[in-house]
């Protein structure tokens, strides 16, 4: 006989396994269209869905999904789906499900929702209804001009201006969007308040091949009667002047903008805002704003209520209607700029009479919002910097050319409180002069920016060495993520250098979601790509001449393949595929026997860059003219192209054993140079055969222990070392030259 206890366990458990087995799956978590929740102006005629199973089932899955778009709220709840009908489709992606319904329409909003079966092929509930817009697809979309504010005598870099355009509403307001964009940045108002919280838009792009532009909801900003649209207009990327000595520019002025403001009212008619002749301008109290060298304000020249409707502005000049720009209008890539976090100091100090200095406690990227009063005309100056000198005062030798100062003139009367708007710094310190009154804690607050990517993964362990290391390289992909992958975020370069993100590629997508910031970033390579194939070191293209040097150009290879292996994109990979074959292309071609040597001297390019022991910089160009290739036979597969991929195959052998036959002395059974990388990159790459793998191997751990268990590689074989030795049985070692504290380490 049963004992009741063993009755009562097999009644519970039976039933909570029938329960369990039987249950319906939770509807679908986390939607998102084209990388976005509910996103607001994008232009692809084929957006993409992505969704989470919710389901509570061990060994969970999903077995297949339905998607309904709608054209309206009322159709998705009666699960029609008017627009598109998915059907059940058994397949366990959840990712990038391509759209494949009736024909978008411009500034449009679309419904959808999905539902998903699980492993014991049960619906799960319709998930909760979402939505995207569509952007502007065609050019007939823009009813707006080219507006600028030229003048008589203009300086460089232009004087900042402000823009206006009074209009009148007398209907019940159903919805409002604004499209716009501006050369160089622009901010927008709209009766006084700023619209939206996205900074240095359009955000930065190949300007004379591709501009983007931004979509703005602003029907609780729309009111009854008189009406104002502003926007105030700086220069930053698009006519500061970039690079050393900030000699570079894509323009020298005019500042210029393109908007319309759509109106739909509730009686179903509608009416358009846009940029043109009758608009006014006139100079900000912005008396200088560059990239590199701050922002000048006089509080006094402030013209109150500008961006609203009852100011008179018959005084103000006519804009000049420009031709209309060959550039592509696109809609914003994203992810926008954004102040995400502040900071407080956490000292203040007087190294000198009426000088103080103000440590923000964490090197940062953005700018500090400074709060103070005194009398109409104060000048209060704020120097940024990264180091102090031994005497307490900022350091700013390292910025070279920057000047990276901030100026505020203050109009004297209450407390004022100010930050700039077409500049940023890179800095731990903020020195400031023209106090009238001793500071407090309250005066600087640093205002962290950059490009808002989600943070998707985190580090943490029982070493707070390695917790350190990785808070340091949180913060160095913050300040360099500024709509491109930047080298740096305080001197005068901030450029968008490929060997950099193709380095740090992996170990962003590990932090935050990539996939959006790099999709737009390889636009900007492909836009600059040169007819013969070749790439340039640096995207958006400037400063820096081409061709791209070794493993700096296969950024727009290593990328994609990267961004696809994290995230499931095929379209990142789709999208750039005839640039990286016209790039790989170019290497062939410059190619003889399968070596690939970079220039006509003994210098190859930047090689190892940095590096503690300095490696041959010639065989970087064939190691990752076959890397490259072997990526790109592989997303030759990824899309189905199968002829291409196994030329790209044969290829790449072809060019392995071409490198280890010029590169690998059999005599000391190692690598040319005999460093760490020139070791690392053939044996991670798979240029080493297997018989030799063993040795190559030995001679990496030889090395490192001859340097006392120390790393002596630079920006190429950085990356690879550690991975290399952990996942060869190394893990020691590995830990060891990870958390040594002696140079050179992290």
């Amino acid at each position: 006989m049963k004992h009741p206890y063993f009755l009562l366990i097999s009644f519970v458990l039976g039933s909570f396994l029938v329960s369990s087995c039987g249950s319906k799956p939770e509807a679908p978590v986390n939607l998102r269209c084209e990388y976005q929740e509910n996103p607001l102006g994008i232009d692809t005629r084929n957006p993409r869905f992505s969704w989470s199973m919710s389901d509570t089932l061990r060994g969970a899955k999903q077995t297949a999904y339905e998607v309904l778009v709608a054209s309206n709220e009322g159709q998705l709840e009666k699960d029609n789906g008017d627009i598109w009908n998915s059907g059940k489709v058994k397949s366990g992606q959840s990712q990038f499900i391509t759209f494949e319904g009736a024909a978008l329409k411009s500034a449009s909003r679309y419904f959808w929702k999905v539902r998903t079966w699980n492993k014991n092929h049960r619906a799960s509930e319709w998930s909760a209804p979402h939505w995207f817009e569509t952007g502007l697809y065609a050019k007939e979309d823009w009813q707006a001009k080219w507006i600028a504010a030229q003048k008589a005598k203009d300086i460089f870099p232009p004087r900042s201006v402000i823009l206006r355009k009074t209009f009148n509403i007398d209907k019940n307001v159903a919805r409002a969007r604004l499209y716009i964009t501006g050369l160089g940045n622009y901010q927008a108002y709209l009766n006084g308040r700023k619209v939206g919280f996205d900074l240095f838009t359009p955000g930065w792009t190949n300007y004379p091949t591709r501009i983007q532009y931004q979509v703005f909801d602003v029907t609780n900003q729309v009111k009854d009667g008189g009406n104002a649209l502003g926007v105030i207009l700086g220069n930053m990327w698009w006519s500061s002047g970039l690079g050393w000595q900030g000699g570079a520019a894509y323009s020298k002025g005019p500042l210029r903008m393109l908007a319309q403001l759509a109106i739909n009212f509730s009686d179903g008619t509608s009416t358009m805002i846009s940029s043109d002749e009758s608009w006014k301008f006139t100079d900000s109290p912005i008396l200088y704003n560059h990239i590199y060298n701050g922002e000048t304000y006089d509080a006094r020249l402030e013209i109150p209520h500008w961006a609203d409707a009852g100011l008179v502005d018959s005084t103000w000049n006519t804009v000049t209607v420009l031709d209309t720009m060959k550039a592509q209008l696109t809609a914003d890539q994203g992810p926008a700029i954004q102040a995400t976090e502040e900071l407080d100091p956490v000292s203040i100090t007087q190294p000198k009479p009426g000088t103080y200095v103000f440590d923000l406690g964490q090197n940062m990227v953005g700018w500090a919002r400074l709060k103070v009063q005194g009398k109409a005309g104060d000048k209060v100056e704020m120097r940024f910097a990264e180091l102090l000198h031994p005497d307490g005062t900022v350091a700013q030798e390292n910025l070279r050319s920057a000047k990276a100062i901030d100026v505020y003139i203050l109009k004297g009367s209450e407390p004022e409180t100010w930050e700039p708007k077409f500049t940023y710094h890179g800095f731990r310190y903020v020195q400031v002069t023209g106090l009238s009154s001793k500071p407090d804690t309250s005066t600087i607050t640093g205002v962290v920016i950059h490009s808002a990517a989600p943070v998707s993964g985190k580090f943490a362990c029982s070493n707070g060495l390695l917790d350190t290391i990785y808070r340091n390289i949180t913060w160095g992909q913050k300040g360099n993520m500024m709509s491109v992958p930047t080298d740096c975020p305080q001197r005068d370069e901030r450029l968008g250098w490929m060997g950099d993100a193709q380095i740090f590629a992996t170990t962003a997508c590990y932090s935050r979601n990539m996939d959006q910031f790099f999709a737009k970033w390889l636009k900007d390579i492909d836009d600059c790509q040169d007819t013969s194939g070749y790439v340039y070191d640096v995207n958006p293209a400037i400063v820096v001449g081409g061709p791209a040097k070794p493993a700096w150009g296969d950024a727009l290879v290593m990328v994609p393949y990267d961004t696809y292996e994290f995230y499931g994109d095929k379209r990142i990979i789709a999208d750039n595929y005839e640039a990286m074959k016209k790039w790989v292309n170019y290497m062939k071609k410059n190619s003889k026997d399968g070596i690939y040597e970079f220039g006509n001297t003994d210098w190859g390019g930047y090689g190892d860059w940095v590096a503690a022991e300095a490696s041959p910089t010639k065989p970087i160009g064939t190691a990752y003219y076959y890397y490259s290739s072997k990526l790109l036979s592989k997303m030759a597969g990824v899309l189905n192209d199968t002829t291409e991929q196994r030329i790209l195959t044969d290829q790449a052998k072809s060019a392995a054993e071409a490198y280890q036959k010029k590169y690998f002395i059999d005599s000391v059974k190692n690598y040319i140079g005999r460093t760490q990388t020139m070791n690392v990159l053939p044996f991670m790459f798979g240029i080493t055969p297997d018989n030799l793998k063993e040795t190559v191997l030995e001679n990496v751990i030889k090395n490192v222990h001859d340097r006392k268990d120390h790393l002596s590689t630079g920006f190429l074989g950085t990356k690879y070392l550690l991975p290399m030795l952990s996942e060869n049985g190394q893990n020691e070692l590995a830990y060891t030259i990870a958390s040594q504290t002696t140079y050179p380490s992290w």
